[in-house]
């Protein structure tokens, strides 16, 4: 309903007519004629017409509710049981499921702790990665391969080739590949859990690959564990990875084979 069939209905209604008229000549409901008559005239008076929600009624909890809110505030981790020993102790005689609605309204949001974030200077660091794709070659069929990524943290650039395996060799010979199209070795490469590289964790740290500990040692970078908490430097991002994946998986159904991805 308009605001202008409403202003009809008080005209119509303020000139002595009837509910029943009036909605019979507006082609409406007299039902829908009484409400509207009904909330007019709860407005003017302030009190509560049909339709509108009901006072909330008082609960016995309300009194000590400023209570309960310094509880929470002292101690965000407060039980309903504990909250519930306080209030009594307080002179309150309710029950356990009053105390747990209103504890649930009242506690404070925990809110999730930022992700700090550090930079890194130019060549300072990079971080190498797999990603995995089922692709539909034209000439091969389906068949999965990985995409190797070389993210330069401070700059962004990224080398990224599709590869038949995650190897050793094939990992070396694509480092290799990373540095002549960057034009340089970065100062640190983060890795995962790549076998390749790490070949396995105990409580000083993962335990890197010899041959690829020569290999760095070599071409005078570190290898660095990528954590998955603590704080995050601004090339390490999933954001680039998403797009390769996209980009990659979008123009696949017309590529040949995987040798003409490279």
């Amino acid at each position: 309903m308009n605001e202008a069939t409403r202003l009809e209905i008080v005209q119509r209604h303020q000139q002595g007519a009837s509910a029943r008229s009036i909605a019979r000549s507006l082609g409406i409901s007299r039902g829908t004629v009484d409400r509207v008559l009904a909330r007019i005239e709860a407005a003017r008076t302030g009190s509560t017409g049909p339709g509108d929600p009901p006072p909330r009624r008082g609960s016995r909890l309300d009194a000590y509710e400023p209570i309960l809110k310094e509880l929470l505030d002292r101690y965000p981790n407060l039980t309903v049981e504990r909250a519930l020993q306080e209030l009594r102790a307080r002179g309150f005689a309710g029950g356990y499921t009053i105390v747990r609605l209103r504890v649930k309204r009242l506690r404070p949001r925990a809110t999730p702790p930022p992700v700090p974030r550090f930079e890194t200077g130019p060549g300072d660091q990079a971080q190498m990665d797999h990603g995995v794709y089922d692709l539909d070659f034209t000439r091969e069929g389906r068949r999965r391969v990985y995409l190797f990524s070389y993210l330069l943290g401070y700059s962004r650039r990224q080398y990224l080739r599709f590869v038949e395996s995650t190897d050793l060799p094939t990992t070396l010979r694509e480092h290799v590949n990373a540095f002549r199209h960057l034009g340089g070795v970065a100062r640190t490469c983060l890795y995962d859990n790549f076998k390749a590289v790490v070949l396995r964790h105990d409580a000083e740290g993962p335990l890197y690959n010899p041959k690829f500990l020569a290999f760095a040692t070599h071409y005078g970078f570190r290898p660095g564990r990528a954590a998955c908490d603590g704080p995050r430097p601004r090339g390490r991002s999933r954001g680039s990875s998403t797009t390769s994946r996209s980009t990659c998986s979008t123009a696949a159904p017309s590529t040949r084979s995987i040798t003409s991805t490279r």
